[in-house]
């Protein structure tokens, strides 16, 4: 199971690309803006960061230049989101620093193939995800598998 960082402004489209990686089976939490992407990464160091290419007020391609520029961290595998197959924004996003990419709508058998292919690459290393238990604001403890930090 891979700890992913989803970093797009829509909730509807976080909240879809959250529910399709979940499915495949790994643990998901969504980000809106910069800043939040870039603190997330720090904070969690993810296994793998999907970043919009339309990312509020900064191009995608920044943040992916902003997380490779990050020093002391396990870099993560980041993956990058176009809604079309533009050859140009691809291009740059590859050479920012992305390890692949992904087009919107997301086909759920393209993307298990996608994540396979990071893995058989090496770039996409998964951690072993440590459980804690955890108070939620129903007061009720739960236990709940989180990666570096909570």
């Amino acid at each position: 199971m891979a700890s992913i960082l989803i970093a797009d402004q829509s909730p509807a489209l976080r909240r879809a690309a959250q529910f399709l990686f979940e499915s495949l089976g790994h643990a998901c939490v969504g980000t809106r803006d910069y800043m939040e992407t870039l603190d997330l990464v720090k904070g969690m160091s993810p296994d793998l960061v999907i970043i919009d290419a339309r990312l509020s007020e900064y191009r995608g391609i920044s943040v992916v230049e902003a997380i490779r520029d990050l020093s002391g961290l396990r870099q993560p595998c980041i993956f990058f989101v176009t809604e079309k197959s533009d050859p140009a924004s691809v291009r740059a996003a590859l050479e920012a620093g992305a390890d692949d990419f992904l087009m919107k709508p997301f086909d759920r058998e393209l993307v298990a193939f996608k994540l396979a292919q990071a893995k058989a690459r090496g770039k996409l290393v998964e951690r072993p995800q440590r459980t804690r238990l955890v108070q939620d604001n129903s007061s009720s403890w739960r236990f709940r598998t989180f990666g570096r930090a909570v």
